[in-house]
């Protein structure tokens, strides 16, 4: 199946070169590369004024889950807690299990 045409509006049949240090071009290529895109229109999009987000990694995903297992976790504990029952054991598994989720955070975390 052979690509749709593009309209004449839609054509990007005009060249704008511009020159970059080699520095420059790695940061780039970079840079496109955290956001998953091709450096070239992660450079247009960038020139053009649009916001270009990060792309969410599958750690990333993995973590909030996590953090959401542990959320869920306190909620249960807290309500148990509210009607007179003790739960301290199970109050420092969560505390442990979110010492470590939040350690692998701020491990995949490089500002």
């Amino acid at each position: 199946m052979a690509r749709p045409t593009k309209s004449e509006h839609e054509k990007r049949d005009k060249r704008f070169n511009l020159r970059f240090t080699e520095a420059e071009i790695e940061h780039l290529r970079a840079q496109a590369a955290t956001c998953g895109m091709p450096p070239h229109e992660y450079a247009r999009q960038r020139i053009l004024g649009h916001v270009v987000k990060p792309a969410k990694s599958q750690i990333e995903a993995s973590v909030v889950s996590e953090l959401n297992r542990i959320g869920v976790n306190v909620n249960q504990l807290a309500r148990a807690v509210h009607t007179d029952r003790s739960f301290q054991q199970h109050w420092q598994s969560i505390c442990n299990q979110l010492q470590v989720t939040l350690s692998k955070v701020l491990l995949s975390y490089d500002p």
